[in-house]
This record gives C-alpha cells, structure tokens and sequence, in this order.
C-alpha cells in the first residue's frame, strides 16, 4: 500500500508542476509582450527609424550581393 501512495503522490505533483509550466507559459505567451499596449510616440519614431535603418542595410547588401541564376543545364549546380 505504501508503494501505492508513493505512485499518487508522484504523479500528483508531476501533474501540478506540468501545469504551473504551461500556465506561465500561456501568460508569457499571450499576455507578454504580444499583449503590450502598442508604441506612442518618441518610441515609435525611434522603431521607424531602426526599421529605416535595416533597410537602408538591407539595400546596401543587395546591391553589393546581386542575384545570380543557376544554369540552365541540369547536370550543372553552380552559379554562374
């Protein structure tokens, strides 16, 4: 019996610690930072221009980078 109640009382807190690990991830999930109030603002002008930045960047590298096709000819995998 007393291997019994062992089993039980395992499970039960195994059962309780899984639960209070979803429910914190839950909140975090949807009520964290998803659930903020959106940006006002001088935070909104500082996210715009870090957006602006990026791209500016992202410009840059595509223009140093250009895409290159592969051939035509299927036995041949490089770019030309």
């Amino acid at each position: 019996m007393n291997g019994l109640i062992g089993i039980v009382i395992i499970v039960g807190l195994l059962t309780i610690i899984g639960s209070l690990a979803l429910g914190i991830f839950a909140y975090r999930y949807y009520w964290g930072e998803r659930g903020s109030p959106p940006l006002t603002g001088e935070d909104r002008r500082r996210q715009k221009e870090i957006e602006l930045q990026e791209r500016a960047r992202q410009i840059e590298y595509a223009e140093k980078h250009p895409f290159r096709p592969r051939s035509q000819d299927f036995w041949n995998n490089q770019k030309q």
